[in-house]
């Protein structure tokens, strides 16, 4: 018998289902780790259930397997450019004669705050306080246990187009997966990467993923704009492969292995062999020419991250400058890059807030599944006593065998 909480992350390239179970000093320490390509997603959102259901069954069924218990319920990331943040106040009285303001106080006025028109198309999916005001004194994060008359909330709502909603919760729910809450990635990645500090002084998180970049700017501990911006690690991989004249798989292991963004760091008659188009079976590849391109990219990415700072209009309240988390956070010379170009403080966030884990998770394309795990254990998930049924258990570990060994008599 054990507490759990679960996520899954569910990216454009991969899906990652983490089990998380909390010890008995409410240290969380992850027990099972599932992750496998993504099939059936574009730019975060789902394009073919039947092939975005596989996949995420396969990733719950592998973080079962390793972690020997069933996920009955995750928190879930979602993303896309369908996603919208409005900032909308919420006022509600505390009492004639004034009183301690208590918890439903707060749930009371962020329901006043969600009272906004939208769209048929649109959906509510969640509220996030940025800060509340008792009577006449603003700038409160945590309002319970203040005496006042009335309660004032300004609070981030953010919504969704609701077909990609409901195309999401089917696919994880059709695995047998509840959904304790969905959570946008961008502040799904602030809970595992920023620092308290940060999140006071300014900051601004990016996370650079395969199809998207997810911003969340935090002023006063408290996240004010979020934005998804529909380019990300494969446009990288695209540019290599069309300019290089490759294929795509072997573009990305290319970049991986020895992809640079700022050319000059690069030695001009640096070589290597790699995967080539037509009857040859290989190219050599000038590492020089390999940077310029990285770093064509990579400058124009750059520019659109400015862009939406300086739309957001907080471009100047970010004395923290840039915590950089995803997959392309870890190419080299990227974060330097950012550096120069935008005159800030930049640094890569590594996940942090775990004990221990089943399997390494410092990269920063672990700062979504992470930070999902953290965001139930901070703002109070519904924790699952686990005792998985043997025959679900086993059903499961089959389904994740069959998509590993292509082995007909496995049924």
């Amino acid at each position: 018998m054990s507490e759990l909480i679960c996520a899954i992350d569910v990216g454009t390239t991969k899906i990652c289902a983490l089990i998380g179970e909390l010890d008995d000093e409410n240290n969380l320490r992850i027990i099972g780790v599932g992750r496998v390509p993504a099939a059936g997603l574009r730019r975060g959102v789902v394009v073919n259930t039947a092939e975005a259901t596989a996949v995420i069954g396969q990733a719950v069924a592998a973080a079962e397997a390793t972690a020997n218990q069933v996920m009955e319920a995750a928190f879930v990331g979602i993303a896309g450019s369908h996603i919208n943040a409005i900032g909308s106040k919420g006022v509600v009285a505390v009492g004639r004669n004034g009183r301690s303001i208590t918890r439903d106080d707060t749930l009371r006025a962020q329901e006043q705050a969600r009272n906004i028109a939208l769209p048929h198309n649109r959906d509510i999916i969640h509220t996030v306080p940025r800060g509340y005001t008792v009577d006449d004194q603003p700038g409160i994060h945590d309002p319970v246990g203040m005496f006042g008359y009335r309660l004032e909330v300004d609070a981030s709502i953010i919504t969704g187009a609701s077909s990609a909603i409901t195309n999401l919760v089917s696919c994880v729910q059709s695995n047998g997966v509840a959904i304790e809450d969905l959570v946008l990635e961008p502040l799904a990645s602030a809970e595992a990467v920023l620092t308290d500090d940060e999140r006071q002084l300014g900051v601004a998180v990016v996370d650079i993923g395969g199809g998207t970049t997810d911003v969340a700017i935090y002023l006063e501990s408290a996240p004010w704009h979020t934005v998804v911006m529909e380019i990300g690690g494969d446009h990288f991989i695209r540019d290599v492969a069309t300019g290089l004249r490759m294929p795509y798989g072997k573009a990305e292991a290319l970049i991986k292995q020895f992809g640079h963004v700022l050319p000059s760091h690069v030695p001009s008659d640096a070589e290597v062999r790699s995967g080539a188009f037509g009857e040859t079976p290989y190219q050599v590849v000038n590492r020089r020419a390999l940077a310029e391109i990285l770093n064509a990219r990579a400058a124009e990415l750059v520019e659109l991250i400015l862009r939406e700072f300086k739309r957001s209009g907080y471009d100047e309240m970010l004395p923290a400058g840039i915590v950089l988390a995803g997959g392309v956070a870890q190419l080299a010379g990227f974060s330097e890059l950012c550096r120069d170009d935008l005159q800030w403080p930049v640094r890569v966030g590594r996940p942090a807030g775990i004990a221990s884990s089943v399997m390494d998770l410092s990269s920063p394309e672990y700062a979504t599944g992470v930070g999902l795990l953290l965001w139930g254990l901070r703002r109070g998930a519904v924790h699952r006593v686990a005792e998985p049924p043997a025959s679900q258990f086993f059903e499961r570990i089959l389904k994740w065998l069959k998509n590993l060994l292509p082995v007909s008599g496995i049924s």
